[in-house]
């Protein structure tokens, strides 16, 4: 997947990209939950690997496998715990002790999955990359 950003600032070797979901983020299914208040632009830091600099307008790619992975962990990780919480609790007849070791599911799964992500941008570095300049910030033309 390809997504289209504008590099609002660098620091070392860091770009930071402000993106405005299109392509497959505008017709997802699951918009609504990556975007709850309706804000529609994230703000992401990757490895300024083509020395863009601020204003450039940047191609961005994520490998496809990846996006599954996140997608199923986000989503698939903090149900099972979560649910894995209640039963467990609901097992020793105490709805109120099912409902606290739900929460207790919900924070290690948050816990858990920033674990995973560090750990999968070591195996990985470039599970999502800078892959060209669209538009430098010296073109004021208003045309890629």
């Amino acid at each position: 997947m390809q997504e289209i950003g504008k590099i609002i600032e660098i620091i070392g070797d860091i770009a930071k990209i402000e993106i405005t979901p299109s392509g497959g983020c505008a017709h997802c299914a699951q918009f609504n939950l990556c975007h709850p208040w309706g804000q529609n632009k994230k703000v992401i830091e990757l490895k300024n690997t083509i020395n863009g600099q601020i204003g450039d307008t940047v191609k961005i790619e994520i490998k496809e496998n990846a996006r599954l992975l996140s997608i199923g962990l986000v989503f698939g990780l903090p149900t099972i715990l979560f649910i894995t919480g209640l039963v467990i609790g609901n097992f020793l007849k105490n709805e109120k002790l099912g409902a606290v070791f739900g929460g207790c599911g919900l924070v290690l799964a948050v816990i858990l999955l920033k674990i995973i992500d560090n750990l999968l941008k070591k195996k990985d570095p470039n599970i999502v990359v800078i892959k060209e300049i669209v538009r430098n910030h010296l073109d004021n033309t208003g045309m890629c």
